[in-house]
């Protein structure tokens, strides 16, 4: 029997862990051939991508190395990113890849598949805003979470010599732009032990604004009301229901014309999917750049192409899409190893289920809030401080435990903190 090529686009998290599971599972046969292609070498899980932005943690002990995770766990991994994919040569050709200095240093590929996963994530939608991809930074990809942390470092030097007030702006109020917000006042409060002497938290303006008529939109009242009371407490400049017309060099022009100024700004709103979908002329791509798929993530009009994660619109019996979650993403990617194992079986696939265990939102060290669903009368409970925050550390744990299996993930978390245990506790560097 010849070797079914399964070929996964993207390391994200439903992307890393289904390369993960199928690995374990079926790597090293002659059965099987798992690839993974990422434009990163490293895997930085998407929640996290905030503190890595303000230097909170670190990619060098907290970021995965796909090649070498890929030899431990029976995948092998590519470094391209997908420019075209052809359903019916059943082939994707990968975009040619340039070094920093821009030299060539590979030409562009094409890779021949069996079974083709679309893991890509999605990315922040500007909405067309006038000036929002000139002048922000989208923090949706580990290069860019480290831009901003370049850029904070610089605005940091130059505070502490100046003194001059550092502002930043963040459009989105869910909670990337909540938990990166709360994270800057963290940093803002902690660098003064690492030689920072002259800056102390009122020369910090965040500015947090958000279309919506309250911070977490897609959250409960009281989750959201509890978050703003926090941001509320420790300085963060909320602007509700405010909505940007254009973003300048100077900071964000609201629809009411009034300016809100930022050195450093951040778009942290909305999602969509990755721009290379606006070339896949032959798979049902939305307005928002999503492929469309049905209830066991296949593509519509394909029988060998999946897609899972934000990159892919699964409508549920509901009538509501599958939000762009982590925990969908895990969970699409669970139900999705069984479908291909089941597939190379010759069993039947079953549909995806998801099912809502409630959000949480981390407040860097002040709080943190969410819902969780559970078996009580009102179907959720509201929780907040520690209990939150083990809980948020939890899913993190979980993440690791979808890549490495249970007992290693433990393992590995240990060595994390004994490493952190020597080092900064922020990356300044």
């Amino acid at each position: 029997m010849a070797t079914k090529r399964i070929v996964i686009v993207g390391g994200g998290a439903a992307g890393l862990a289904l390369a993960s599971k199928l690995g374990r599972k079926l790597g090293g046969s002659d059965v099987v051939d798992i690839c993974l292609i990422d434009k990163s070498p490293i895997h930085i899980w998407k929640p996290k991508l905030h503190e890595v932005a303000v230097g909170v943690i670190d990619q060098s002990i907290e970021g995965l190395l796909y090649r070498d995770h890929g030899l431990k766990n029976g995948y092998r991994y590519l470094r391209g990113e997908i420019e075209q994919c052809d359903p019916d040569t059943k082939t994707i050709r990968l975009a040619a890849v340039y070094s920093d200095s821009g030299e060539l240093v590979l030409e562009p590929r094409q890779i021949e598949y069996d079974f083709l996963v679309l893991a890509l994530g999605g990315v922040s939608n500007s909405f067309n805003t006038l000036g929002a991809e000139q002048h922000c930074i989208f923090l949706d990809s580990l290069d860019n979470a480290n831009l901003f942390h370049q850029k904070l470092l610089d605005a940091l030097l130059q505070l502490n010599e100046t003194q001059e007030k550092v502002s930043i702006g963040i459009v989105g109020a869910g909670a990337t732009g909540v938990e990166l917000a709360a994270e800057l006042h963290h940093v803002i409060e902690s660098v003064k032990e690492y030689g920072y002497l002259n800056i102390s938290k009122h020369h910090l303006d965040v500015h947090l604004i958000e279309a919506s008529p309250k911070i977490l939109p897609q959250l409960p009242e009281r989750v959201s009301a509890r978050a703003q009371a926090v941001l509320d407490k420790i300085g963060i400049r909320l602007h509700i229901g405010v909505q940007v017309k254009e973003v300048t060099r100077d900071g964000f022009i609201t629809q009411d014309g009034d300016m809100i100024e930022a050195g450093l700004k951040v778009w942290a709103a909305g999602v969509k999917g990755p721009k290379a979908f606006q070339n896949f002329s032959k798979l049902p791509i939305t307005p928002r750049n999503q492929v469309e798929v049905d209830a066991c993530m296949r593509v519509k009009g394909q029988q060998d192409i999946y897609a899972l994660g934000d990159c892919a619109l699964l409508i549920l019996d509901s009538g509501q899409p599958v939000p762009p979650r982590a925990q969908a993403a895990a969970q699409m990617a669970d139900t999705l190893y069984e479908n291909i194992v089941n597939r190379l079986q010759g069993k039947v696939e079953k549909p995806f289920v998801y099912k809502d265990y409630g959000s949480l939102v981390s407040l860097s060290r002040f709080s943190a809030v969410g819902n969780l669903m559970g078996n009580l009368r009102s179907g959720t409970f509201f929780v907040e401080g520690h209990i939150a925050r083990l809980m948020y550390i939890s899913l993190y744990q979980r993440h690791l435990a979808s890549l490495y299996g249970w007992f290693s993930a433990i393992i590995y978390r240990i060595a994390q903190k004994l490493l952190k245990w020597q080092r900064p506790k922020l990356k300044l560097h």
